[in-house]
Formats: structure tokens, C-alpha cells, sequence
């Protein structure tokens, strides 16, 4: 069984001491622009360098987040911030944007990059394409089984694997919900959490609610599979990952330490028991509920929690009685002083506050026991029977704290002292990396008229190392004959032994970069494609468009055989398949392994700048690529323009002109969790009926099950570019859902005359 990295979060400096002191090998954490949580407290250049030395004088490395998507005028930013990161000596970068790692491999050939879990790699093939890529490590989909990461693992590349923490409902880079209804882009650090407010379920072929428990119909647990770590352990994955760059420093040291335990022990083939005293302290810092997840097949309501979205702590009390703005309640569990707690409310918001003031028997104490009643200040009107939650645990806050001064581990020290009367006292130092340094002391030692040193003494000084990352493991001391030296120089000698170790731990080679660029792999000329491409789902959208001059493509497929299609692959592919055709269209990574067939790149590939661009369509199996959806007109038009400076022509590319966008993919389907539990996939039910989520705005999101039974959350509405941004010198799509076979007709014969009528205007320009 080999050690697995630990790797824990840090949104600021506090997180990252407490990750180190309680035990992480390796933390991650943004820099101040381009990270996925623009949130968190993030690092400036001179926290981010503060920090690299800190954990490098621990044995700790430091792994930078880059892995927002990058827009045309960001690239030189970014890789200016790359520079910056390479200087500060980080150990790796994640990153999702391929234009971001096509620069970085030609500027910094030797950095070491992980490939973000944004980059949605599910699949063998998507492993397989990153390792072909030069990534050193793969962050893996949170959807990914056990069983799928074992056979990943034989890659011989580096995985990485979520272990605990917050679950999106959606794979990661895959949802535009935040975007596309709040401007807020998940790919881009600023979620605004669209899929934690309320949902209704709606049959809108009855028109009527779909009856559940609960109203947070997208809202996960979160994950928690410290009681899987011999399993996880033995899948071949080298890096476990804590989820939690927006938690406080208290939830950060409590997570690691609890892990680090976890696998220590197991490394050291102790018998391992679940531990409920450590879940219960678990739950109090941060929990929704918790879930073993995909990697161990759980699913529907084993998965989600509808009821509550945020914190549900741990119930220590229920509410008896209300009278004169006191709440009378019969504790559960203890109680203390400036606890948070939180009572639940069949009606309207929950109800939040501090203990600040708790009376027994009418006097005020600092804490009850279990088994006591006791009252609290509330005016809010609360309903006798309601269930209060303990959400901070003011003991267990202070007990974390001063976990964070006794740190987990030191790096330990072979001291060796020697001298005689006459000569400078010597005091050599190594560690277990190889380090090794000899210092004197300033005077010389002189015969001892009375308080000769010894050995004791001369220990007692040198252990003085509470304030930095070392322990002594042995000292040996070689003295000849009584003699004295102020106890000034032998501080004065362990601080400069100190100082020269850190200088030497913190020594590494310094990355050489590419000073003249090399031009990413030349595009070579590429055959046309149909002017006007659109996504079928029905036979009746087919027949219905099948004699017009389109092309027809569909991920269904009893549709590949018929006239005019060609077969789509869909986005979230866990096992290879092989797709009938000349020319296919493909949405994940995994694909671009595929060298046999033309590809047509959707909206999955996130294409957001040119350099990505020249990047996928330098591969030759790639005919033509579509824009991101989070990609304006404007921005496809400058995409292109330096695209064409670089390359000398324009790149054969795809604009997405109408039909419904995904919101998200779930692994997770409201449909199937309502009305078959959950765990049954293939119900086919949101094919016999049209459901959709309702909004407490009223808005009516539909929803889409695909042929591999993944369920597709759209927009309310079909998108419409702006008729100024349409541009007929690119090749059009537009996707049908749940479009009538007449009104896919006539939406396909509008597009067909606005491009005549566009390329007759540019001609007569021309």
C-alpha cells in the first residue's frame, strides 16, 4: 500500500498553516486572478511567495490554481502570472484552458501542470489524451467510480481524486447555469450557486407538481469517505483531495488531521473502526449531509439533499415552549457560551444566531449539559417540537486552534556538538534530505572558573525551535574538558543554524524558460463543412428536415442510419465507443485520441481564445471547432481576427446560433430520483412526458434525458444570437429539443434565408 499525497485547501494564509500543522503534504490555492474559486481570499504575489516558503521548508508543496477559462485579451496576463508563479518556485499548475496550456508548454516545457477537474476528464481516453499532453497529473471528475480510476491508474500518469467536501450536481466545466442566467461563470471562479435555491419538479404534459420532500432539488450532499481510505488507498490514485478553499481555518486543520490519521494508521497496518465521535465533530464544522458519492455508486437521494442547502451541523435540542422572548429547549447534547445554533422553521427562513446568553433556572451560566432545559433570547416566533441545530461549537473552535500550535509533524534534525577550550564551539546540522551545515560560535570557549556548560544545558538551548518547522531527533555532544560560553552564542548558534538550513532546503533549480517561442503545430488546410449543421433529438425533427440542404447530426443512435446524419457523441462518455461514419461530432476530451475519423468540436471543448483554437485545430482529425457558449459575438470576431494574424486565414469554425443550451449534466436526474428512487437508470420517463424544474421565479427549465440516460438541465427559452452577430463566413448550428417537426422546419428555412441574404450583403461589400 503506498502513501497518498494529502492535499487540503487554503483560501488564505490561516487555512494554509492549519493545513500544514495538522498534516497535509501538498496544498492548493489561487493566485490572485485566473483561479475557479474568485471568492476565496486568494493569494497577492507577496502572500503567495510567503507561503511557497513556508510549505517548502515543511516538505509541503504548493499547487497554484489557473483554471479559469481565458478570454482573448487575457492570454498575455496569464502568462505573465505564470512567469510570476515559476519565479516564486510553485510545484505545478492546475489549469482548464487548453490556449493556457498550449503557452505554457512552449514557454515552461519542464513545469510541472495537473490537469483541472473543469477539464471534465471521466474516461480512459481523456486520461490517455492529457498524459500524450505532457500533464504530470489528472484531477479526475467527481462522477468517476472506483473501479474507473483502478484502470486509469495504469497509465502510469498521476491521479488525483476529490475525497471530501462540497459536490457540484453538474460535472465541472460543464455547467453554464450561473452563467448564462446570472452572468456569474463557473469556468470562470464567480458560481453563484444557482443549483442550491428552491426547484419544483413540474409534469408539464399534466401540468401539474411533481410531490417531493424537500425543495433543493439540485442541491448535493457533501462528500465524506474517510471510512473508504483502505479502498481508496488500494485504486491507484496518488493524490487525495480535500474540497474547501471558501472554509474557514478550523474546518481545514479538522478535515486534514482526521485524514492524515486515517491513512497513517492504515499505512502502519493498524485495525482501522469507523470513529462516530470524529463524524459527529466532522458534522458540526461543515456539513449537508454526507455521501460516500460516485466513486462508491451511491446515487439519487443518497447523493442529494433537498431539504436544507447549507450547514446542517448536529441537533442538540428541541424547542418546548416560547413565553416573553425567551425559547425554552431540553438540550441533547452540551451547550455552550457563543455557540451558533440554528432552528428549523416549516415555513420560511431557518433561524440563525449566537448563544450568547443561556439561563438555567432563571440564572445565567456559560454552559448546560445534556439533559438540561434551559432558555435563550429569541423573539422570532418558533413552533414547540422544532429541531435546533448547534452550527458552531465554541469548545471545539478553541480545541482546533491549539492543534494548530502542536503541529502534526516537524522536520527532524541530527545535531552533532563539539569544542575545547580555545576554539570556537561547533554545532553541525543535518536532515534526512541530505542537508548539511557546520557554524561556530563567534568567541571561543575558555575554561570554566564556575557554571560549566553541559550537556544538558547546551540541549536545552538548541531545542528552543517552537517557532520554526524543526525537531531535534538526536544530539550528540563532544566537549573536552570543563569549559563555559555565554548562553547569548549558543541562541546566537542555533539561530544561525536555523537560518542556513532553511536557505538550504529552500535552494532548488530554477526553471529555465523558452526565450524564443516555438510556434504551436502549423494548421494545415481543413475540408469544408456544411454551412448550417443541426442537432436532431426525434424522427419527426428528421423527417421534418431531411430534404433541406443541412446537416444533420444526433447523438441518438437509432438515427445514424438514416439519410443525411451523422452521429454525435455525447458529452459524458465513461467507456470508449465507436461511432459509425467518415465524420462524427464529438464534445470531450477522451475524443481527440481518435485519429481515424474527422471530428466536428462542440461547445464542450470551453474554446474561449485563439490559442486554444490553433491548438485543436493543429490536430488533423479536426475539421472545425465551435465557440464556447460563454462567448459573445464580439469575442468570436476577435477570436478570429488573431487567429488570422497568426495563421494567415480564417479558422473553419462553428457558431451556435439557436436552440437551447445545457444549463448543466448531471450524473444526478430529478425525474428518475421522484419517480424511480434514483437508482434505476434508463427510465425513459422524460421521453414518455415533458418535465422541467420551476424556479421560484416561476421559470420553467426543461429537462432532457440523452441516450446514455445523463440528464440535461436547459434554459427556459431557446437561444437566438442577435441577428448583427450572425456571420456567414462561419458554419452555423442550430439544435433542435423539443421543437415540433413543423417548427423545426421553419426555424431551419429562416436560417437558410438569412444566410443568403447575409452572403449576398458581404459580396456586394466586398
Amino acid at each position: 500500500m503506498k502513501r497518498p499525497e494529502l492535499l487540503a485547501p487554503a483560501g488564505n494564509m490561516e487555512a494554509l498553516k492549519a493545513a500544514v500543522a495538522n498534516g497535509a503534504d501538498a496544498v492548493y490555492l489561487g493566485a490572485s486572478r485566473f483561479g475557479a474559486r474568485a471568492f476565496a481570499g486568494n493569494f497577492h504575489e507577496d502572500q503567495l511567495q510567503e507561503a511557497v516558503r513556508y510549505c517548502h521548508l515543511r516538505d509541503v508543496k504548493v499547487y497554484v490554481t489557473v483554471n479559469t477559462l481565458l478570454y482573448e485579451e487575457e492570454l498575455a496576463e496569464a502568462i505573465a502570472l505564470v512567469d510570476r508563479l515559476v519565479q516564486a518556485q510553485v510545484d505545478a499548475l492546475i489549469v482548464q484552458d487548453l490556449g493556457l496550456v498550449s503557452l505554457i508548454r512552449r514557454r515552461w516545457p519542464d513545469l510541472e501542470l495537473h490537469a483541472s477537474t473543469q477539464m471534465h476528464i471521466h474516461n480512459l481516453d481523456g486520461v490517455r489524451w492529457a498524459k500524450d499532453m505532457g500533464f504530470s497529473r489528472v484531477v479526475l471528475a467527481r462522477e468517476t467510480p472506483l473501479e474507473l480510476v483502478r484502470e486509469c491508474a495504469r497509465e502510469k500518469i498521476d491521479l488525483e481524486i476529490f475525497v471530501y467536501g462540497a459536490l457540484c450536481v453538474s460535472y465541472s466545466g460543464e455547467c453554464l447555469m450561473s452563467s448564462l442566467l446570472q452572468g456569474r461563470s463557473g469556468n470562470r471562479g464567480q458560481c453563484a450557486q444557482p443549483c442550491r435555491m428552491r426547484y419544483q419538479l413540474i409534469d408539464e404534459t399534466q401540468d401539474k407538481v411533481v410531490p417531493a420532500e424537500g425543495e433543493y432539488l439540485l442541491s448535493t450532499r457533501d462528500l465524506n469517505t474517510l471510512d473508504r481510505m483502505k479502498e481508496l488507498m488500494n485504486s491507484g490514485a496518488v493524490s487525495f483531495k480535500i474540497e474547501g478553499r471558501m472554509k474557514r481555518p478550523e474546518y481545514v486543520g479538522a478535515v486534514v488531521r482526521a485524514f492524515r490519521r486515517r491513512i497513517d494508521a492504515l499505512l502502519q497496518q493498524e485495525q482501522i473502526r469507523p470513529d462516530p465521535q470524529e463524524q459527529q465533530q466532522l458534522k458540526k464544522l461543515f456539513n449537508r449531509g454526507f455521501t460516500e458519492g460516485y466513486l462508491f455508486h451511491q446515487s439519487g437521494f443518497s447523493v442529494m439533499n433537498a431539504f436544507r442547502p447549507n450547514h446542517l451541523g448536529v441537533q442538540i435540542a428541541t424547542v418546548l415552549s416560547q413565553k416573553n422572548g425567551r425559547l425554552q429547549i431540553r438540550l441533547s447534547a452540551p451547550l455552550h457560551q457563543h455557540d451558533g445554533l440554528r432552528i428549523l422553521r416549516d415555513h420560511g427562513e431557518d433561524l440563525g444566531f449566537l448563544a450568547n446568553y443561556i439561563y438555567r433556572h432563571g440564572l445565567l451560566v456559560s454552559k448546560a449539559e445534556a439533559g438540561d432545559i434551559v432558555e435563550l433570547e429569541v423573539r422570532d416566533k418558533v413552533r414547540p417540537g422544532s429541531a435546533v441545530l448547534q452550527t458552531t461549537d465554541a469548545l471545539l473552535m478553541k480545541q482546533l486552534q491549539r492543534q494548530f500550535a502542536a503541529p502534526y509533524r516537524r522536520i527532524p534534525l541530527i545535531m552533532e556538538v563539539s569544542g575545547q577550550a580555545g576554539t570556537p564551539l561547533q554545532l553541525q546540522v543535518s536532515d534526512k534530505q541530505g542537508h548539511q551545515l557546520t557554524v561556530y560560535s563567534q568567541d571561543a570557549l575558555s575554561p570554566a572558573l564556575s557554571s560549566p556548560l553541559t550537556e544538558q544545558r547546551i540541549e536545552a538551548q538548541l531545542n528552543k525551535l517552537k517557532e520554526t518547522p524543526y525537531c531535534i531527533e538526536s544530539c550528540r555532544i563532544t566537549l573536552d574538558g570543563d569549559v563555559f560560553l555565554p548562553l547569548q552564542q549558543l541562541n546566537e548558534l542555533r539561530r544561525q543554524a536555523i537560518e542556513g538550513m532553511n536557505q538550504l532546503r529552500l535552494k532548488r533549480p530554477a526553471l529555465q524558460p523558452v526565450i524564443s517561442q516555438p510556434s504551436v503545430r502549423p494548421v494545415n488546410s481543413k475540408p469544408q463543412i456544411a454551412e448550417i449543421l443541426i442537432e436532431v433529438e426525434t424522427w419527426e425533427q428528421w423527417e421534418a428536415l431531411k430534404d433541406l440542404p443541412v446537416q444533420l447530426i444526433s447523438s441518438w443512435p437509432q438515427l445514424w442510419k438514416e439519410e443525411n446524419v451523422i452521429a454525435s457523441q455525447l458529452r459524458v462518455v465513461p467507456q470508449s465507443v465507436s461511432l459509425p461514419g467518415r465524420c462524427i461530432q464529438v464534445q470531450q476530451l477522451g475524443a481527440l485520441n481518435n485519429p481515424q475519423q474527422h471530428l466536428l468540436l462542440t461547445q464542450g471543448f470551453n474554446v474561449t481564445n485563439s490559442e486554444a483554437m490553433q491548438l485543436l485545430l493543429s490536430l488533423p482529425q479536426v475539421d472545425a471547432v465551435e465557440f464556447s457558449l460563454e462567448t459573445s459575438g464580439a469575442q468570436q470576431r476577435q477570436i478570429r481576427k488573431a487567429f488570422l494574424q497568426r495563421c494567415g486565414f480564417l479558422p473553419p469554425t462553428i457558431q451556435w446560433v439557436y436552440g437551447a443550451r445545457d444549463l448543466m449534466i448531471s450524473a444526478a436526474c430529478p425525474v428518475n430520483r421522484l419517480l424511480k428512487d434514483g437508482k434505476k437508470k434508463n427510465c425513459r420517463l422524460c421521453h414518455q412526458r415533458s418535465y422541467a424544474l420551476r424556479s421560484i421565479h416561476r421559470e420553467h427549465f426543461p429537462l432532457l434525458g440523452d441516450s446514455g440516460c445523463f440528464s440535461h438541465l436547459l434554459e427556459a427559452e431557446p437561444y437566438r444570437m442577435p441577428e448583427g452577430d450572425l456571420d456567414p463566413s462561419q458554419s452555423w448550428k442550430l439544435r433542435m429539443t423539443r421543437e415540433t417537426g413543423p417548427i423545426a422546419r421553419q426555424l431551419a428555412m429562416t436560417y437558410l434565408q438569412w444566410r443568403q441574404r447575409l452572403a449576398t450583403l458581404s459580396k456586394s461589400d466586398g
